[in-house]
């Protein structure tokens, strides 16, 4: 019964992930991106530049123009979305890394909002703990960067290990989630679209947004992740039951939890969480490559293979 169906979603997967469906997807956020940032702009603009319109149609907007970078990044950690899902199927790490990209691009986007907050961007220095908040998000996006740039050294630096078992039916699991992740992304990027502009109400509670929607989408989503990878960690143990993989993956699952505690920890402790989390990430992969080396030059597992 379920494997008919996991082979049908494993062909869906395909479909999408095809390189017409990829540079169809490429150009469609470049456009979205473009075109967000250019509507946001032109909304400051009037909201500014014409102040007798009744201002009950600009209600909650922030009228920086530095505001208007928020949304072609916004557009863009969504497409980063996307990718993370379809790199679940992929590779384990190739995902965690995109998990640590998210984060780190949702730190630069908070650098601009909080630019947008000054508010005279002139005499910035006269509100110390403005520039303190924008001083410790960059320097934190820019560890965050180093910190991701390693752990993609790392991985294509780990020696692959030859895996004697048919992993056939693996793969096609992880598609078929992936494709289920597809679908609750883009439910969730709907709600949370319609929370934003004030369209919908009284959803349950799992689903209900706080007042800031920005802890909505990501923070939701990230969950998903949690239970997806826990999910896959148990399923592997059929596969990769070597003592390394166990603990490379677990310690990964561990690195998303404190991700995702970090997305609703408050600033500056936030950043601390979450550096944290990648920080664990890069030693799992850095023990686990150097383990792996070992291993793989090691005379028993030479006589093995």
């Amino acid at each position: 019964m379920l494997g008919p169906i996991r082979r049908q979603l494993a062909r869906v997967f395909d479909m999408l992930d095809s390189p017409a469906v990829r540079g169809w997807l490429e150009q469609a956020v470049v456009v979205a991106a473009a075109t967000g940032f250019l509507v946001h702009l032109a909304v400051i603009g009037v909201a500014r530049f014409f102040p007798d319109l009744p201002q009950t149609v600009f209600e909650g907007l922030d009228k920086s123009p530095f505001h208007a970078v928020y949304t072609p990044f916004s557009v863009i950690l969504f497409y980063e979305v996307l990718l993370l899902v379809f790199a679940l199927a992929a590779s384990h790490t190739g995902e965690i890394a995109t998990q640590y990209q998210i984060i780190s691009l949702i730190v630069v986007r908070r650098v601009f909002k909080d630019i947008g907050g000054f508010s005279e961007l002139e005499n910035w220095l006269a509100e110390p703990e403005a520039v303190k908040a924008v001083l410790i998000d960059m320097a934190g996006a820019v560890l965050m960067f180093l910190i991701v740039t390693g752990f993609t050294f790392l991985r294509h630096k780990t020696p692959k290990t030859p895996i004697r078992r048919d992993l056939q039916k693996f793969i096609e699991l992880k598609k078929a989630l992936a494709v289920l992740l597809l679908v609750v992304l883009v439910a969730l990027a709907a709600i949370n679209l319609a929370s934003w502009l004030g369209m919908v109400s009284g959803l349950p509670v799992m689903l209900a947004p706080p007042a800031n929607v920005d802890l909505f989408f990501f923070p939701r989503f990230f969950e998903f992740m949690i239970f997806t990878d826990v999910f896959l960690l148990i399923v592997s143990l059929a596969y990769y039951d070597r003592y390394e993989y166990v603990f490379r993956n677990a310690g990964f699952v561990i690195s998303t939890v404190l991700l995702r505690v970090s997305l609703e920890t408050p600033k500056p402790y936030d950043l601390l969480l979450a550096l944290t989390a990648m920080l664990y990430g890069l030693a799992v992969l850095g023990v686990f490559a150097c383990l792996s080396t070992i291993e793989r030059g090691s005379p028993d597992r030479r006589k093995e293979h």
